[in-house]
């Protein structure tokens, strides 16, 4: 025999579990709205350099743990509309260039570069603006590249 608290307690277990779930979907909802640069790094690392232009954001980032430098371009506006985007990564000590160029909705990039020992310069453009770093970033001079 089943006692009617039994039951009240199921019925209301059931309904707190049909409106905790309803919750999730329309917070997962509002997460996917989400503009980009809201979003989580894309680059791991800490953040040690920001290129701020009319039309976006380049951000560069350089990881302790793994010795590189990471950079990517973000669009202030139109985020989630395929437009042309550019991310450009230089090392000093040979010339090397990493870059990601194309029409994307989010991003371009990331590019990856191991600087250790040099210095950098960085650059980003969304549709026709562009913006450059210039030489910089260096780090320790000294430090032996691996």
């Amino acid at each position: 025999m089943v006692s009617r608290i039994g039951v009240l307690r199921h019925d209301v277990m059931r309904r707190g579990a049909v409106a905790l779930a309803a919750a999730g979907l329309a917070l997962a909802g509002t997460a996917v709205a989400a503009p980009a640069q809201a979003a989580a790094p894309v680059c791991e690392g800490t953040r040690i350099g920001t290129l701020d232009y009319a039309t976006g954001y380049t951000y560069l980032y350089y990881s302790a743990a793994t010795g590189r430098n990471c950079a990517y371009t973000v669009p202030k506006s139109g985020s989630g509309t395929a437009q042309l985007m550019f991310v450009g990564l230089t090392r000093a000590s040979d010339n090397t260039v990493v870059s990601d160029v194309g029409d994307y909705k989010y991003h371009a990039g990331p590019v990856y570069l191991d600087a250790r020992g040099t210095c950098v310069q960085f650059n980003g453009q969304v549709r026709s603006v562009s913006a450059n770093s210039g030489w910089g970033h260096c780090g320790n001079l000294n430090a032996v590249a691996r």
